[in-house]
This record gives structure tokens, C-alpha cells and sequence, in this order.
């Protein structure tokens, strides 16, 4: 069956913008110049940003069944022997290749993961040394993919959320497995960017010690926020990812960002917000009050669906039934054209394991990509939080109270739950 016509926008896009290249004089209607910033038919600068969430590809939710320090040793160790970082570069080679075609200026990346491992294991010990040695690094390996087609994206802001390292049993002996959460912006290296802000939010999940004499445990979100100018127009991108554990943790992660953001120049907002049409709203409606979703004025009568694909990101139909992902805008900006990516059965790609070829989805969300005149030359429409949310339908998938856990995915939305378990069982398990 062939795409809505707003899922095609991207490859459209591309293929015109191609054309423009080939020919001069071609019109080109759909997006920006990747090379100058400016629409090929008229002078206002114009600014692509994708979001994604690029997820690590490992079920942290098997840790829930932890009920001893020797079963986290086991399932740790389990999780790690099924991270392949020859997917995980493969994944990354999808996504840049989403990028590319979305001639993206700017990306806002989240769970941007580092994982790292220590051998042998000094867990329980008088050593302070965290884990170094690094398996994957999804940030770095986004990168890399971009640069192997051609492409150079600077890391233009970044901010490390939470740092947790538990103790594994493997094959190979004990180790350390530790996992650093990151959200990001890259941005086109011949564009002018400059960081501005980056964070973790006060509001956090805290897990208290259970254990006499250890210390707690705080898991946090945060946000990382740069500007970028074209043709003389400056705008913020934030990159953000709240949390997927309370509503009302969520609500408080929504209220410090829009007071951190600025009011002297447009921003654009590309994050997992673990909250939009068909989950809890709550945080959604709190920041869709001041800023404008672009999926939702460009297209006010589609689900855009985001979230979420099988944990093992194998499954052949896609299991997208909430839209969580977006990009936010606010002040001289209107986006002239929005869609998804990563999100058809056809941007699985095929990776040989284990002796067999799979099919896997390039992550857990698909992302959205937005084009943005950075001029309030035309009105995008306002399609608000309610009324987007009783188009697509307002409920939890879990059915459960605003305040009770989300369950959006598998991916780095459960470290509360790998934090919780550590928590009780230990207390060196967290590094700032």
C-alpha cells in the first residue's frame, strides 16, 4: 500500500532537491538547500531538523525479574552478550541514511548511549574506578556513518542524563557493564552553531537505599540546547528526552524546559517526550501550550505514530501505536512541511547474525523530520494538545493512572527500573 502523502514528503523532497542541483533553472517546492539554507524559490532561510531516538536494542525490562544481586549479575551479563556492535553500526548506517535523505540540518538525538565494560569486575570493592573500555557508542557511530556517506555533523551540544554500572556474569569471567545515557544536537559542520544550555532536570526519579548506610539513587532527564544560524536567521534546537516513569515527574520536566528555553529567537524542540496522542498527555498538553506541535498543524488528522517497535526490533508489522516523538516550535518560525521516517516495514534493514539474515526496524521510535521557514511568512495552523490527543485517542496503552509507570518502550526509558533494581541490592551503582 502507498504511504499517506506527508510520509513520502522526505524522499520527495530529496528527489527535487536533486533535480534543483542538476538544473538550475528547476523549481524545488518541498524543503531547503542542504547547501545554502534557502529555499530554491524564494529568500526566506529555511531550516531541517530530524529527531530520533536511536536506542541501544537490548530489553532492559528483563531486569524487573531481578530478585537478588546474583540474578542482576546474570541478566546483566545476558544483556550484554546480546548487544552486537556490528547492529548497532548497521542501525546507525539506517539512520544516517535518514538523515541524509532528509537533508537535515540539525538532528536531535536521544539515548544517544554510551556502554562500557570493566574486566574483571571491581564491584563490591574499595575501587572507585568506573568502567572504560567501550562496546558501543551510539553517538560516535551516527557519526561515523555520516562521515563514511560524505557527511560532516558536528556535535553541537550534548548532556550526559543518567550514569548507572552494574556487575555482569559472562562467559568471559565477572565485569563491570556500565551505561551512559546522552541526548544531543548535531548540526551541518559548514553551519555556524554555538551550545547555549544543557542539563538534567531537578524533577528526577529517585530510588531511596534499602539497605542501611547506602545512599539512594537519582535517575534523571535532561535537555541540550544549541543555536544555529542560516543566512543571517538564528535559531535554538533543543534535543530533550522525559521521563517514561511518572506523569507527574514528566509534567515537572516539561515546565523546567520551557522556562529554560529563550523568548529572543525562534527554537525548535525535537524530543522523546513519552507523552502525545494515544499515551498520558499531561506533559504534552503543558507544552504544547506554549509551543506548536509541527506534525500535528501539518497534518491535524493523522496518528503519526512513534513509539514503539518490539525490543528486540524484529518484528515484521509495525507495532507503532503512540505518538511521543516530535518536534515543538515557538516565536518566527512555521514549518512548511513535516513527516515521519523510519516507520514503514521497508526501513528495516537486513543483517546477517548468527548465520541467518534478519530484518530489523533501524530503532525502537521512528522519528519525525520537519522543514522550518525562519519567518513568519505563513501561518502553520493550531492544532492543539486536546484536540490532536481526542483525534488519536487519549489512553495509556497500559491503562494505568497518570502517575503510574508509562511503559513507552524498552529502551533506556527502563533505566529507572535497572536503577531501582540496583538500588536495593547495592549502593556503588551510580557515577556522576
Amino acid at each position: 500500500m502507498e504511504p499517506p502523502a506527508d510520509d513520502r514528503s522526505v524522499g520527495r523532497r530529496a528527489v527535487l532537491a536533486g533535480i534543483a542541483g542538476l538544473s538550475a533553472g528547476a523549481a524545488a517546492t518541498t524543503g531547503a538547500s542542504a547547501a545554502s539554507g534557502l529555499t530554491t524559490t524564494q529568500s526566506t532561510p529555511e531550516l531541517t531538523v530530524l529527531t530520533r531516538n536511536v536506542y541501544l536494542g537490548v530489553d532492559l525490562f528483563r531486569l524487573f525479574d531481578a530478585r537478588s544481586l546474583d540474578d542482576v549479575r546474570r541478566i546483566a551479563g545476558e544483556l550484554l552478550d546480546e548487544v552486537d556492535p556490528g547492529l548497532v553500526r548497521a542501525r546507525a548506517d539506517a539512520i544516517a541514511a535518514e538523515i541524509e535523505a532528509a537533508g537535515a540540518d540539525a538532528v536531535a538525538l536521544q539515548e544517544a548511549a554510551t556502554l562500557r565494560v570493566q574486566r574483571p569486575s571491581d564491584f563490591g570493592t574499595d575501587s572507585s574506578e568506573p568502567a572504560e573500555t567501550v562496546v558501543v557508542d551510539l553517538l560516535a557511530a551516527v557519526q561515523s556513518a555520516l562521515s563514511e556517506r560524505g557527511l560532516a555533523y558536528e556535535v553541537a551540544a550534548s548532556t550526559v542524563t543518567t550514569d548507572v554500572e552494574l556487575p555482569a556474569d559472562t562467559d568471559d569471567g565477572t565485569a563491570d557493564v556500565r551505561l551512559t545515557d546522552r541526548d544531543a544536537v548535531l548540526v551541518r559542520s559548514d553551519l555556524d552553531a554555538t551550545a547555549t544550555a544543557s542539563g538534567t532536570f531537578e524533577a528526577a526519579f529517585s530510588v531511596p537505599a534499602l539497605i542501611p548506610g547506602l545512599g539512594g539513587l537519582a535517575v534523571r532527564r535532561g535537555f541540550c540546547a544549541a543555536d544555529v544560524t542560516v543566512a543571517g536567521e538564528t535559531v535554538t534546537v533543543v534535543s530533550t528526552h522525559l521521563s517514561s516513569v511518572s506523569s507527574s515527574l514528566r509534567g515537572q520536566q516539561a515546565a523546567e524546559l520551557l522556562a529554560q528555553l529563550p523568548t529572543d529567537r525562534p527554537v525548535i524542540v525535537g524530543g522523546d517526550f513519552n507523552s502525545g496522542p494515544g499515551s498520558d498527555t499531561a506533559a504534552y498538553e503543558r507544552l504544547t501550550a506554549e509551543l506548536t506541535d509541527a506534525y500535528a498543524a501539518r497534518h491535524p488528522d493523522r496518528d503519526g505514530f512513534t513509539c514503539c517497535q518490539a525490543a528486540g526490533l524484529r518484528n515484521a508489522e509495525s507495532r507503532l501505536d503512540s505518538r511521543i516523538d516530535g518536534l515543538l516550535v515557538r516565536g518566527d518560525v512555521s514549518a512548511t512541511a513535516a513527516s515521519r521516517v523510519g516507520h514503514r516495514a521497508s526501513d528495516r534493514i537486513a543483517y546477517r547474525a548468527e548465520g541467518e539474515t534478519i530484518r530489523v526496524w533501524p530503532s525502537d521510535h521512528a522519528g519525525v523530520v520537519g522543514t522550518f521557514a525562519l519567518a513568519a511568512s505563513a501561518s502553520v495552523g493550531t492544532a492543539t494538545a486536546t484536540e490532536t490527543a481526542r483525534r488519536a485517542g487519549t489512553t495509556a496503552r497500559n491503562g494505568s493512572a497518570p502517575d503510574a509507570t508509562a511503559g513507552t518502550g524498552p529502551g533506556l526509558g527502563v533505566l529507572a527500573a535497572l536503577a531501582g533494581v540496583a538500588g536495593g541490592i547495592a549502593g556503588r551503582l551510580w557515577r556522576a
